[in-house]
């Protein structure tokens, strides 16, 4: 919508602007202009009318102010309503209530009369400064007992993650792969808007799958599955002090800590198998945002790297890392994947 001062016609979406921001309505005359709410000024705070869709004349909607009219662009004139159209779409929504902020205001209300779609320029420029803040959510997910049945495989994107799924033989590692990207899509739509479908992905030579549209790690143990989201590269690790201590016993976690771990590292883990899982969880997730190169733990210094550390009720341990490791928040996504529990914010 292209805006300037000029003649209004019957059926124009018209603004105003009062102080730093914009009021909108739509003209019928100079006695009529019809808007959601009266001008957001102070001499109508108290009024019970200014929120609520009614017709006033223009000196009461432009407060003395330089209107404004819209002249619909190219892309916008097919979807023009006709002047009387427009007009009685506005009629027709006298005494309406509602009105919110970012949702349902006047801007909102124009638009649609006028062109038949909703459309506010704050609600966009609200949302986008919304996106570019910091976001890294986990989302972590029990596997289940149950293998994959071929419906679900057949609903993973892209094909070439299906094909690696379908060639999966163990069915531990077929469930959780299918169980991950699942997840993946349900946390790309709840954080960041978007969805698996809308994203292009490969995989690279070292293994770790990456997407044009945002940035995203996974992780899993025998018993459950972490997906993190992102704007900005991340790596996730997870793991169970109980599971490790199954795998690796005392003599062997001790030799992996002279080999893999600093003095200061060895220092902080002493005998304490939680403590152990963070920093091995740490490093994995250093390398996994690093995203190339081959693994080499004893690189690695966790003290020096922006990640965060999590210790859930279940005894399992989640590192994040990522730029703004104070961003990180944790939830669990139940068996369908339908309801969502806050778990910790970093």
């Amino acid at each position: 919508m292209k805006w300037s001062p000029g003649e209004c016609e019957r059926g124009d979406m018209i603004r105003v602007r009062l102080g730093s921001i914009y009021h909108y309505g739509v003209f019928v005359s100079e006695d009529e202009v019809i808007a959601f709410g009266l001008p957001p000024i102070e001499r109508y705070r108290d009024d019970p009318r200014r929120l609520v869709v009614l017709a006033t004349d223009i000196d009461v909607f432009s407060c003395g102010e330089i209107v404004e009219r819209g002249e619909p662009e190219r892309a916008e004139r097919k979807k023009r309503i006709s002047p009387d159209k427009a007009v009685e779409a506005a009629r027709g929504r006298l005494g309406e209530t509602g009105y919110d902020l970012l949702y349902n205001n006047c801007e909102h209300f124009a638009y649609e009369c006028v062109l038949g779609e909703r459309h506010c320029s704050e609600e966009e420029d609200a949302r986008k400064r919304w996106l570019s803040r910091p976001i890294c959510d986990v989302y972590v997910a029990v596997i289940g007992g149950v293998a994959p049945d071929a419906a679900q495989i057949a609903a993973i994107e892209p094909q070439q993650r299906r094909r690696e799924v379908e060639k999966t033989v163990n069915d531990a590692l077929r469930a959780a792969r299918t169980r991950d990207w699942e997840v993946l899509d349900f946390a790309a739509k709840r954080s960041l808007k978007l969805s698996v479908a809308d994203a292009q992905f490969k995989k690279k030579h070292g293994g770790k799958w990456v997407c044009d549209k945002f940035e995203f790690s996974l992780t899993h143990t025998k018993s459950a599955i972490a997906v993190a989201v992102s704007n900005a590269p991340v790596g996730v690790d997870m793991e169970y002090a109980g599971e490790i201590a199954e795998r690796i016993d005392t003599k062997q976690r001790d030799a992996m800590m002279r080999r893999f771990f600093t003095e200061d590292e060895r220092e902080f883990v002493g005998t304490d198998a939680a403590r152990f899982a963070e920093v091995f969880t740490k490093k994995e997730a250093v390398f996994k945002r690093a995203g190339k190169g081959s693994f080499f733990p004893s690189r690695i210094e966790t003290g020096k790297e922006p990640c965060a550390t999590f210790r859930l009720a279940d005894g399992a341990v989640i590192s994040v890392c990522t730029d703004n490791p104070q961003s990180v928040r944790v939830y669990t996504v139940d068996g369908g994947i339908a309801s969502l529990a806050k778990l910790a914010d970093g």
